[in-house]
């Protein structure tokens, strides 16, 4: 199969389908492309708490889920998943797109998938490169994690296993997620209301919860002077406001 190169935490960002931009300063003779994507040896000098939150955030949500790991943790040197380039261009207006230098074209990607288990001890190569002992007949499994569904006043969440786990040992009561244009409709109303909520399932793998739903609230992330919620750009100047949804069950 073709494969490209790219650091942490992008790699493992692309293959769970939250970055569906990749951002190059060339262009590809060809798409649609199927490609293995493969980390490099170093990572990116970014972390949890040091990217911007339109990043950040989404990226938070994804890890509460279990869907990826912390960035610390992700791995290096390695085969990290597959996923189709649909096509490039010059203009797209994702939060993960950039402009400038370095980000002439956006690579826009679909149809991914992030495997359980990376294929280690991989080295890669500048460009477009094969690795041809990897086919679609060969490929690791992949994570298969359920998305966050609504059925009236009911609610199923994936949850990472340490979250599930301490709500079962009642070491927690609540969990909480960061609202984004992708998950309002599903917690809440675009007035920032919250949807009425009266049982839950939480769900990681084979482990799940079900319980009713004691507080389910929307409230800002502020400043610790302030009542205004936090507000942050993209790289286009769009504004957004931080929220987050709590859920507190019985």
């Amino acid at each position: 199969m073709k494969a490209f190169s790219i650091q942490q935490p992008w790699g493992t960002l692309i293959c769970s389908g939250l970055k569906d931009v990749e951002n190059r300063k060339w262009a590809l003779k060809s798409t649609p492309m199927r490609v293995l994507i493969h980390v490099g040896a170093r990572k990116h000098n970014i972390g949890e708490n040091t990217m911007p939150l339109v990043w950040a955030n989404p990226i938070e949500n994804a890890q509460n889920m279990g869907i990826i790991p912390a960035i610390a943790d992700m791995p290096t040197s390695a085969i990290v998943g597959v996923a189709t380039i649909d096509r490039c261009e010059e203009e797209n207006f994702s939060i993960w797109a950039q402009e400038g230098h370095g980000a002439e074209y956006k690579w826009v990607m679909r149809d991914v998938k992030l495997f359980k288990e990376p294929i280690l001890n991989v080295k890669g190569k500048l460009g477009i490169f094969d690795l041809p002992d990897i086919t679609e007949d060969n490929l690791p499994e992949c994570v298969d994690v359920p998305p966050i569904t609504r059925d009236g006043t009911h609610m199923t969440i994936p949850l990472c296993s340490d979250f599930i786990n301490q709500l079962q040992d009642g070491e927690a009561d609540s969990v909480f997620f960061n609202l984004t244009n992708d998950n309002l409709a599903l917690f809440g109303t675009k007035a920032l209301k919250p949807k009425k909520t009266e049982t839950v399932t939480f769900v990681c793998g084979d482990k799940s919860l079900e319980a009713n739903v004691a507080q389910y609230t929307i409230e800002p992330v502020c400043e610790a002077d302030s009542e205004d919620p936090i507000t942050f750009t993209d790289a286009f100047d769009r504004e957004y406001s931080w929220y987050r949804v709590y859920i507190r069950i019985e």
